[in-house]
């Protein structure tokens, strides 16, 4: 049986666990575990060690630190942000613009809050110790400032910098690039004039209570590398806006390829236009896979219908009809398709407008033939009424009325769906694509993969709406500049992320999503150990999941401090 046992060593009176046995059938005891003094043992009895430690969530901003360093964006930010009456450039609590722009970046891909919330965010991550300095004086005002320091009209050099470099660095092909643009929502106040971007319009995300902010992005075919992006007013449409940024678009390209010839650019049917199609046939050399809308070219669905063609692609059987033929002004190859999960979305869509539709009607119905009703409308009333109600792409077609004359001398009405109208609507207009391009030389298959391609820049954006990690919102700026800056900020933040994902997919095999990589990452951690009644820390990582070593090798994350040049003694 154990037992403590006191022993006295120059007056200091020692504990130990004993344990006593017969040996030879002599009684004989044998120190288990020293305890030390009754001081010592107390504190092990509550708990208390000789030792402190803390862990600090690492992989995520170390890796993405590692890219910012390798890919020299904060030098590259630096040179563009202009100089202070003084001759200096803006330099805050340690850190350059550049450095306070790129720590904001991490912040926005590892975890989105507000300028204010950020080192909260922080004080939890291993960026002090990997930056060698504390980072406790980073507030709103730190930023804010620093932000300022950004004119809007260095965002776009700043960016064809950075994917410069990044393009040279990464060997990105730049054989077909896709362009789209979405809409973020905000809750900046109506009555606040001190900005123009944020407008109400047509919400992606339905929120059309709020003012919202449009951003255009290019992305590349392989791994989605943002190219290209610019913010604009939320209320302008995509016809609009496609002809807005056509020239910086182009001239980002050129500035990185030198010529166009090589690059198809892939757009849906929500940028086309007879006059966006002449900009695309001006800028001689580049190639474009477009849609067109398909109510608008109801004669070529019909001479598809007749000759279609049965083709394989991706195992998967695919009607199409390839034509060549004039389309506003110029010959363009036209290939019709028939999509099975566009026309299912298509006849839910109408069957929700029906449903809607019916109970408006029932309303105007209701109110006709209520015998205390106080107006008596005209039958030409009614059918103007009924038109308003009923008018819509597809239910128009389908959804019929008739008005009838009541016992009274008053008119009401009786409404249904035209059958063979519906029939007709399913079986010959629904599902049906109509792409357009100058690739003559492309077969149906190529025209139709590339167009497909259009989900690589939407993937883009549902990335940067994913509020876990590198979302655009919360966004708490309303001023323009501001508002312009903090895009820039996000789409860096995207780009980093990017870069270390697509190595951790092409050297080491990693098969997860983007956000999931940026979790998993944050499960490799490092740990501070201070030992009491001493000022000496020292950091490890702690111990690796077995499946994220390789991508831990890969991204260069170890426990050594990384500090990249954000507080550079030549930046004047």
């Amino acid at each position: 049986m154990a037992s403590l046992q006191p022993r006295v060593s120059r007056g200091i009176k020692y504990w130990s666990i004993v344990e006593s046995k017969r040996v030879d059938g002599k009684p004989r005891s044998t120190i288990l575990e020293y305890l030390g003094t009754a001081d010592t043992l107390l504190e092990r009895l509550s708990g208390e060690s000789e030792f402190t430690i803390k862990s600090y969530s690492h992989g995520d901003t170390a890796a993405l630190l590692n890219i910012a360093e390798e890919l020299d964006i904060i030098n590259i930010i630096n040179r563009h942000i202009p100089a202070l009456s003084s001759g200096k450039k803006p330099f805050r609590d340690g850190l350059t613009v550049g450095a306070s722009l790129v720590l904001a970046a991490i912040g926005r891909a590892c975890k989105p809050t507000s300028k204010l919330g950020w080192y909260d965010w922080c004080k939890e991550t291993s960026l002090p110790y990997s930056l060698g300095m504390s980072l406790k004086g980073l507030d709103s005002q730190h930023f804010w400032d620093q932000m300022d320091s950004v004119p809007v009209e260095a965002i776009g050099p700043i960016e064809d910098s950075i994917v410069k470099k990044l393009i040279s660095t990464y060997k990105i092909k730049l054989d077909r690039v896709f362009f789209d643009t979405t809409n973020f929502f905000s809750f900046i106040d109506s009555s606040n004039e001190n900005c123009v971007l944020p407008q109400r319009g047509k919400n992606k995300q339905k929120r059309y209570d709020l003012r919202q902010v449009g951003m255009a992005l290019l992305v590349s075919r392989k791994d989605q590398f943002p190219l290209f992006h610019q913010v604009y007013r939320g209320n302008k449409n995509d016809v609009t806006v496609f002809k807005e940024v056509f020239s910086d678009l182009t001239e980002r390209l050129r500035g990185i390829t030198q010529e166009l010839t090589d690059i198809t650019i892939v757009f849906d049917k929500g940028n086309n236009s007879k006059d966006n199609f002449a900009l695309l046939d001006a800028e001689a050399g580049l190639h474009y896979v477009g849609g067109l809308v398909s109510s608008h070219f109801i004669e070529l669905i019909k001479e598809a219908n007749k000759n279609f063609l049965t083709i394989v692609i991706d195992e998967e059987k695919v009607p199409a009809y390839r034509i060549k033929k004039k389309v506003w002004g110029a010959e363009r190859t036209c290939v019709v398709t028939v999509s099975s999960q566009l026309k299912e979305g298509q006849i839910r869509g109408i069957e929700q407008h029906l449903e809607t539709k019916y109970k408006l009607l029932e309303k105007l119905k209701q109110q006709l033939e209520n015998p205390k009703r106080r107006k008596v409308l005209s039958e030409e009333e009614i059918k103007s009424k009924l038109v308003g109600i009923i008018k819509g792409q597809f239910v128009d077609q389908i959804l019929k009325y008739s008005i009838f004359k009541l016992e009274d001398g008053t008119h009401s009405f009786t409404y249904f769906i035209d059958g063979d109208a519906y029939t007709h609507l399913q079986e010959e207009i629904l599902g049906r694509k109509i792409l357009v391009t100058n690739q003559h030389g492309w077969s149906a298959e190529d025209i139709i993969l590339a167009y497909r391609g259009q989900s690589k820049v939407e993937y883009a954006f549902r990335t940067l709406k994913n509020p876990m990690h590198l979302a655009v919102r919360p966004q708490f700026h309303w001023t323009d500049q501001k508002i312009a800056t903090h895009f820039l900020i996000c789409v860096i933040g995207y780009l980093l992320t990017t870069a270390a994902y697509t190595k951790a997919k092409e050297r080491g095999g990693y098969k997860r999503n983007i956000s999931n990589f940026l979790t998993e990452l944050q499960h490799i951690r490092l740990a501070c150990t201070k030992k009491k009644k001493s000022s000496s820390l020292k950091y490890e990582l702690e111990s690796i999941p077995p499946e994220l070593k390789e991508t831990a090798k890969i991204l260069n994350i170890s426990n050594q401090s990384i500090r990249p040049n954000i507080n550079s003694s030549d930046y004047t």
